[in-house]
């Protein structure tokens, strides 16, 4: 049967180690035995333990300063103590000093029992508390994580993260691959000011990267030839956790938390909640990698497509990249997020996209069309959702491309929308391809002069183009214009 908790008993008699031995085993409880507060500290060193019941006066170490050394070490284990020397003053004393209760010598060993289960069981129901806010925080770093499509913006957002849920004061972040600015992020004025604390921290994470394995180093763990004296005179007065970035075939990085001792020592609990963000993290960063390569090939695509276009125009080079930048420029102005731009400069790139079945003769008439032209002109909003229909991740793309000729008072095509039903990402490139057109050469005639543009802006806002968005776009072409000056 699996014991129900590790107890460390802590005492200089033997036969009172024996009898709380045989009586907590009775119980249960995985049991061993110490006869003295160094020999408790060794064994504490070594094993996790969920209780320490020992008596205060000892030789070497009392309960006292064992008590001390654990709260000292952030040691996560609950201390019970015992004497036959109890006063109340000592009670209170105890108590502040960390320990869960107190128990007078002579005992009834159903007493102690008793004191123990309270104890356990208060332990028990704290853990179960402090795992289920370990997991809300790893459900909120997963959800943040999982919002950012880039891995500088999953590098920010676990930092805020790491932040918030360990306070470190200072932070070491090793990404060979992914950091813009070299291999290493650090952060913290306690290792940007500290040149041997910095290489310190930089080794570690070089060999935490190179062993695969997580370090939690404290003055009371470290090594003493790692902290020699030319580098650290004054000991070790940090506590560091540091852990590797892993993926199931990859190793990508390693984080470094660093902590003055004053801060308190981070724990073993600290240390595995920080190998579950790593871990978490981890995915993350790839999955922004492996959505970079594609967005970049999308990007690749979506150019050729658009060029494939303006090669059967000469007029018309450029055109789909000036609209998306238009379009996106204004939509900044109206308040887009990132997602929502994107999805505009793709809509932009490939507004013309259906002109690929216009015939050439149509495209470059230098001359008005006629009717039946520009019926079939018209067509290429059709076309273009039906080529881009294919493609199942571009449906909002393609709502924006086939309305991108509707007006405001219902007179555009191809449906004859008006008003709020012209959705609102093609307003935005009806106008954008608009104001591109009127300011450059076309097969037909030149560009227009700025001030015949703004004329025929004005005109045709609230019939032609959405009022709000035109007076919007009008007012950054004016403040972009030379000369321009503030009122």
């Amino acid at each position: 049967m699996t014991a129900a908790f590790q107890v460390l008993v802590v005492d200089d008699e033997p036969a009172l180690r024996e009898i709380c031995e045989e009586a907590l085993s009775g119980d249960g409880h995985a049991v061993t035995l110490a006869g003295n507060g160094q020999d408790a500290i060794d064994k504490l060193g070594a094993s996790c333990f969920d209780l320490v019941i020992s008596d205060l006066r000892m030789p070497d170490m009392n309960g006292q300063d064992l008590l001390n050394q654990v709260r000292l070490r952030n040691l996560d284990v609950d201390f019970l103590v015992m004497t036959g020397y109890g006063t109340t003053e000592t009670a209170v004393d105890i108590m502040k000093s960390g320990a869960a209760d107190y128990i007078a010598k002579p005992f009834d060993i159903k007493h102690l029992l008793m004191r123990v289960r309270s104890i356990l069981e208060q332990r028990k129901t704290r853990k179960e508390q402090e795992k289920l806010s370990a997991v809300v925080r790893m459900l909120n770093l997963s959800k943040s994580l999982g919002s950012q499509l880039n891995h500088v913006a999953v590098v920010e957002e676990f930092l805020i993260h790491l932040r918030q849920n360990f306070l470190p004061d200072a932070v070491c972040l090793l990404l060979p691959e992914m950091l813009e600015n070299g291999p290493t992020l650090i952060q913290g004025r306690m290792l940007e000011s500290n040149d041997s604390l910095r290489v310190f921290v930089t080794k570690l994470c070089e060999r935490s990267m190179q062993l695969g394995r997580s370090f939690m180093l404290d003055q009371f763990t470290v090594k003493q030839s790692a902290i020699n004296g030319s580098r650290f005179p004054n000991g070790f007065p940090y506590s560091i956790m540091a852990v590797p970035l892993e993926l199931p075939q990859k190793r990508i990085g390693v984080i470094t938390l660093v902590r003055d001792e004053k801060n308190n020592l981070y724990c073993e609990q600290d240390l595995q909640l920080l190998g579950v963000f790593a871990s978490h993290t981890a995915s993350a960063l790839q999955n922004s990698h492996l959505y970079s390569r594609l967005r970049t090939m999308n990007q690749d695509v979506i150019r050729s497509f658009a060029q494939a276009v303006e090669l059967k125009d000469f007029y018309t080079r450029g055109h789909s990249e000036r609209v998306a930048e238009y379009a996106c420029r204004l939509g900044q102005d109206l308040g887009l997020g990132s997602k929502e731009l994107e999805r505009l400069h793709i809509a932009g790139m490939l507004h013309d996209i259906g002109k690929i079945g216009i015939p050439d003769h149509i495209l470059n008439k230098p001359g008005a069309l006629t009717e039946e032209e520009y019926e079939n002109m018209k067509r290429h909003s059709l076309m273009g959702r039906e080529i881009l229909g294919q493609v199942g991740v571009m449906s909002d793309v393609t709502t924006i491309i086939y309305h991108h000729h509707e007006r405001m008072d219902g007179l555009g095509y191809p449906d004859g929308l008006a008003g709020d039903a012209v959705p609102f990402m093609a307003r935005i490139i009806c106008l954008a391809d608009s104001y591109e057109a009127m300011t450059s050469n076309r097969a037909y005639r030149q560009s227009l002069p700025l001030d015949k543009v703004m004329y025929a802006l004005d005109r045709g806002a609230g019939s032609q183009w959405d009022k709000d968005m035109t007076a919007a776009w009008m007012s950054i072409v004016e403040q972009e214009r030379p000369g321009y000056q503030a009122p």
